[in-house]
């Protein structure tokens, strides 16, 4: 049997459009799709009834946000600020001890999803954790206990398609939360008009700030950098031990090795976001779960002094009347401890990211479609882009294409930039980190 490949989802034409968000895996009727080593779909022929769903809820190949926000908002006035439509900002934590111990910034994801659960709002919890019989490799799952939600905490990084997890839901009651990155809230909302059906069970949609997932080899190769085989691993983590964390790897025999110097912020996602990039990550231009009804990311932000002023705490944009009651709730059950920073500025948006994501993706967007390079069309843009920022783009895209091509190159600046010989870039960083805080003489 032969299939019209253009009425499936994007990744049968052009991988490098795939987003790996399992929507088209979750929505078939006929579950003709799943996943490839790699994670990106792959199809049974002679399942496949060609209905074309998998490619109307498939947000590789093009963004609407028009549609999105109507879908969401219910009206189609689209913005072009960064942290897109808001109603409430809050900065916070969660109360329970036990989900702020293992989180990364304050374990307020776990405390609105445990809050959920236990009041009965929802009957699971969709969330992510490192897979315990490969704990080199991630995986969606449904949360129904506080120790299930407990093994999700902490952020996973590395490429998860979540939305495939709709298959599961099929044969499932009640209603589900879902945490999730934004191009998997675009499929979801799109799933929303297109499969109703197959959506209606999920009620929050809890999004997280994203610069860019990274490619499964990742967790492997890092390993490898440091000589460990990641057969004698029990359990990987991301951001482990004290805010802001630092990647490691617990051995089978007890043993953590932490596998770069210094934390996760200053040591870490610096060099990973452009080693180990996604094509179409690098072509996103949403990076605040724009269309998710609470999105989270972490409160970084800094006094006059250049101290956090809300150190291991995470700012919560409440985006819908449901985020908003969502909040709510959770505030009067005493389950998050938070305030409302709404009329703060210094919570309106993170600069870097926003810098990143909303404007330099749409001027790589722009040059690649110059070129006649498959992007993702977009129904919006920005303008008013310096040279600078032009050359900046460039600069990184050329970094993170040679990582791309070139795997050996990419293992040994890995290695180097985690040894003890890429100390002194953290503490180049570091100064000139402090020196935009230092008082004027």
């Amino acid at each position: 049997m032969h299939i019209d490949r253009n009425i499936l989802s994007i990744s049968f034409t052009n991988t490098d459009l795939c987003t790996r968000c399992g929507t088209c895996i979750g929505v078939c009727p006929t579950q003709a799709l799943s996943e490839d080593e790699n994670r990106f779909p792959k199809i049974d022929e002679q399942a496949c009834i060609e209905c074309g769903l998998c490619s109307k809820t498939c947000p590789g190949g093009s963004v609407p946000y028009r549609d999105l926000t109507r879908i969401t908002f219910g009206h189609e006035q689209m913005t072009d600020h960064f942290d897109g439509h808001v109603q409430k900002t809050f900065v916070g934590y969660a109360e329970n001890k036990a989900i702020r111990k293992g989180a990364a910034g304050g374990g307020v994801i776990t405390g609105l999803m445990w809050h959920l659960l236990k009041s009965g709002q929802v009957d699971g919890c969709i969330v992510c954790r490192m897979n315990p019989g490969r704990p080199w490799e991630g995986e969606v799952f449904v949360a129904r206990t506080l120790d299930e939600l407990l093994q999700s905490q902490q952020s996973k990084y590395i490429v998860i398609p979540v939305n495939e997890v709709l298959q599961t839901l099929k044969s499932l009651e009640g209603q589900y939360a879902i945490a999730a990155l934004p191009c998997q809230i675009h499929g979801l909302r799109l799933a929303e008009e297109k499969a109703p059906k197959t959506v209606s069970k999920i009620s929050v949609l809890i999004g997280l700030f994203c610069a860019s997932s990274l490619e499964p080899r990742v967790t492997d190769e890092m390993l490898r950098s440091k000589g460990i085989d990641k057969n004698d691993i029990k359990w990987f983590e991301y951001r482990g031990g004290d805010w802001p964390g630092k990647i490691r790897a617990t051995l089978k025999n007890d043993t953590i090795r932490p596998l770069h110097y210094s934390n996760f912020k200053d040591g870490a996602i610096n060099y990973l976001t452009y080693l180990y990039s996604p094509p179409r990550c690098q072509t996103c231009v949403d990076g605040s779960s724009e269309f998710a009804d609470i999105s989270v990311s972490d409160a970084w932000t800094r006094n006059a002094r250049g101290r956090y002023l809300y150190k291991a705490q995470s700012r919560l944009l409440a985006r819908t009347d449901r985020g908003v009651q969502v909040m709510q709730s959770a505030e009067s059950a005493g389950d998050l401890l938070i305030q409302d920073v709404s009329e703060d500025q210094n919570y309106q948006t993170h600069k870097l990211h926003a810098r990143k994501k909303g404007v330099t993706a749409y001027i790589r967007v722009h040059r690649l479609r110059k070129k006649g390079t498959p992007v993702p069309e977009y129904d919006r843009t920005v303008t008013d882009v310096s040279s600078q920022q032009e050359r900046i783009e460039r600069m990184e895209s050329f970094i993170m294409r040679l990582a791309r091509r070139t795997s050996s190159l990419r293992f040994a600046l890995w290695s180097f930039l985690t040894s003890r010989y890429g100390v002194f870039i953290i503490k180049l960083r570091q100064w000139r980190k402090a020196r935009k805080y230092r008082p004027p003489q």
